[in-house]
């Protein structure tokens, strides 16, 4: 019974674990994929931005 109760918390234990990789994984995914969204709509805006000196 105590093998039993053992590999349950051990499957339990592993399972969340696991689930925690991989939501670390996928928010590290997504900070980049912000970052470089940021990036380039910034590059955009700047090269459609231009100031013209008053004359």
């Amino acid at each position: 019974m105590l093998m039993l109760v053992c590999a349950a918390l051990a499957s339990m234990g592993f399972g969340v674990f696991s689930a925690y990789g991989l939501c670390k994984a996928g928010f590290t995914l997504m900070r980049w994929h912000t970052a470089r969204a940021t990036q380039q709509t910034s590059r955009a805006l700047n090269s459609q931005t231009s100031i013209t000196p008053l004359s």
